[in-house]
């Protein structure tokens, strides 16, 4: 069923013509087409979201039994089930009982935005390209021009509905205004307000994790200001911060892991190795007799908490490399070690060798 509201999923009027909705379907897919988009959810949902509002307003039928329907509408024209019903008597009387402010506020809105985990690290600040619906300046959010204004008759100017009481709906015919205007507004379409592509600076502090929303005050949707009525507040703005997967480190809260491949030379020996920090690369000493799996802390390396006190660490987890594709002199090379080393140089294998032995 048609639980969006189609022409505002494309930023059009209800009056838009057909050029107007296909010029506005193809800006929106282009822009949230995922092959552009790779990985964003929130760009994926919305590119479905407008390939199902074009597939009813592009066409003419779909398009006018949309119109005259409304909520109950479906692409397939089967009626509404029970529990679909259910859901639009819920959502309507949610709308009856819900506490409004005058002349309505305007919708939030949810931006996803994905930054890397350097700049997580470091906090930025960035310029968001954000659509958004503005009231009208030209005809001051009215959707009209104040000459020949004449009371609507079918809800003797209250701009209810007169057939369902219960439910208060708006009236079909003026919209909800109360009135019918002689000339629509030319910039709106009579809407009263028109979509916006507006550039939002906002900061995004040092720490942040990935689903942590930054909330822009005011910064959604502005509602439209009817004839006699005072327009309420713009919603706010919801950028929901994506930190994008690492080639060197694993994130565990304000802590840092990372895998480094090591010789066995190296861990035999001991050797001072090159690690990774979000900061540039640092070297550590490994000891001796160092086991493949050993895990080295570096306190302070990892990331900030947004909260302050702090910084998380760094765990360097040494792995140890074997070599492969070995020529016949390697492989007799080590051959000869193991044969030079011995049962003593191995005390686990040695032991682990006893245990199977007692179990015979």
């Amino acid at each position: 069923m048609a639980r969006r509201d189609y022409y505002a999923v494309l930023g059009i009027s209800r009056s838009a013509s057909s050029e107007d909705i296909k010029r506005a379907f193809r800006g929106l897919a282009l822009k949230h087409h995922p092959d552009r988009n790779p990985g964003d959810a929130e760009s994926e949902r919305r590119f479905r979201e407008c390939a199902e509002a074009w597939e009813c307003l592009g066409d003419p039928e779909q398009r006018a039994r949309y119109d005259r329907l409304g909520p109950l509408y479906t692409p397939t024209g089967r009626p509404p089930s029970p529990d679909e019903l259910n859901d639009i008597f819920r959502d309507a009387l949610n709308g009856l009982f819900r506490r409004r402010r005058p002349g309505g506020a305007g919708e939030d809105l949810r931006y996803t935005l994905t930054i890397s985990l350097e700049e997580a690290s470091t906090g930025v600040e960035r310029t968001l390209d954000v659509p958004r619906t503005v009231r009208c300046k030209k005809c001051d959010g009215t959707g009209d021009h104040a000459e020949g204004r004449t009371p609507c008759a079918p809800c003797a100017g209250t701009g209810r509905s007169p057939t369902r009481r219960l439910l208060r709906t708006d009236c079909a015919t003026c919209d909800g205004r109360g009135y019918v205007p002689a000339r629509k507004c030319d910039r709106c379409g009579g809407e009263g307000r028109h979509p916006l592509e507006d550039k939002l600076k906002v900061k995004v502090p040092a720490g942040v994790a990935t689903g942590q929303k930054l909330k822009l005050k005011l910064k959604g949707h502005e509602p439209a200001a009817f004839a006699g009525t005072t327009p309420g507040p713009a919603g706010d703005l919801y950028v929901v911060v994506q930190v994008d997967d690492h080639p060197l480190f694993r994130r565990r809260g304000a802590d840092l892991l990372c895998e480094v491949p090591v010789t066995f030379p190296e861990v035999a020996l001991g050797a001072d190795i090159a690690v990774p920090t979000l900061a540039g690369n640092t070297t550590i000493r490994i000891p001796s007799g160092t086991p493949s799996g050993k895990t080295f802390r570096l306190p302070g390396r990892g990331l900030p908490t947004v909260e302050g006190g702090g910084k998380g660490d760094l765990h360097v987890r040494v792995v140890v490399e074997v070599p492969t594709a070995l020529n016949a002199d390697q492989r007799a090379a080590v051959s000869a070690l193991g044969e030079r080393l011995g049962q003593d140089a191995h005390p686990a294998r040695r032991a682990w060798e006893q245990t199977l032995r007692s179990r015979r």
